[in-house]
């Protein structure tokens, strides 16, 4: 696949299941579009992606060697790895920089760049993130299932997680690492006979990424096969710099209307930076909104 760089319909930054389903509508509709992917996913860690109808369970790179598979029937579509570090909208263009110091110019741009993890602090947990650590129990759950499980984090959080993770077991306890609880969780723990520690995790024990026990600091031991926590997420310099319109309360999410466009001209998002419904079938479903809604404008005379 090849093209002038330069005589693009539409740029995608941007590699995951958003950009990858966007590529393939405007494909189809023979639009040129150049996917400019950094090459460093969110969910490269996980060992499958789950609850996409026909691939389940496939990894996270087999997918997107499939979908790479799929698009090699079209012309119009190419892909490099870079990463875009400036972007600005000039003569009905946008203009993008790339940290390999290449400008690329196209009439409208998606932007499916995702957002970044911030991990908590707790010994023991790198190496097992992603394998006895999870954050998503539609997508982990049913793996662990039956086992012990524990769900880390604050009172909104073990309000939410503990109660839903009795869907795949029994045997399910709250901890959250050093924040009192307040009578609201408290009470909702109880009701449903959760047991709930607050003393903060000092310690994980288990070979080889396997979770085996949790060490409290006041000593406590708790055997557990598996954990779900609460991660903080943070966006791509790139969406402060275009001082995008956010909503939300957490993490503000880039504001779209119902077609994944934002209020900057010819600029749409999809994926995880506009949405906290992180799933791969649901960033793929507003990749194929958005490329439908960037053809649809791409037809109409520019005004």
């Amino acid at each position: 696949m090849s093209m002038i760089e330069n005589n693009l319909d539409v740029l995608i930054i941007g590699g995951g299941p958003a950009a990858l389903s966007a590529a393939l509508y405007l494909g189809r509709a023979r639009r040129r579009a150049l996917v400019v992917d950094a090459g460093e996913p969110r969910h490269a860690p996980s060992s499958g992606v789950h609850k996409f109808l026909t691939r389940e369970g496939v990894s996270p790179a087999g997918l997107r060697e499939l979908a790479w598979d799929d698009l090699q029937e079209f012309p119009t579509i190419d892909h490099r790895q870079a990463y875009v570090d400036g972007l600005v909208f000039e003569d009905n263009h946008w203009r993008a920089r790339t940290d390999d110091g290449q400008t690329l110019q196209a009439r409208a741009v998606l932007l499916a760049v995702g957002v970044v993890d911030v991990h908590p602090d707790i010994p023991g947990y790198a190496e097992r993130w992603a394998r006895s650590i999870h954050h998503c129990p539609f997508c982990h759950g049913w793996e662990v299932r039956d086992q012990a499980v524990a769900a880390v984090g604050g009172n909104e959080y073990a309000r939410h997680m503990g109660p839903v993770l009795t869907n795949w077991s029994d045997d399910v306890i709250v901890l959250s690492h050093g924040e009192p609880f307040d009578e609201e969780t408290k009470a909702l723990l109880n009701d449903l006979k959760i047991p709930f520690y607050t003393s903060p995790i000092v310690d994980l024990e288990g070979e080889d990424g396997a979770l085996k026990t949790i060490v409290l600091e006041n000593g406590t031991r708790v055997a557990r096969s598996a954990m779900f926590v609460k991660l903080g997420q943070r966006h791509h310099e790139l969406i402060h710099t275009l001082k995008l319109p956010l909503k939300g309360e957490r993490l503000e999410f880039v504001e779209v209307d119902p077609m994944q466009r934002t209020p900057l001209p010819m600029l749409w998002a999809a994926g995880d930076i506009t949405s906290g419904f992180q799933q791969v079938l649901e960033a793929a479903a507003q990749g194929a909104r958005a490329a439908a809604s960037i053809i649809m404008t791409l037809t109409m005379p520019a005004h």
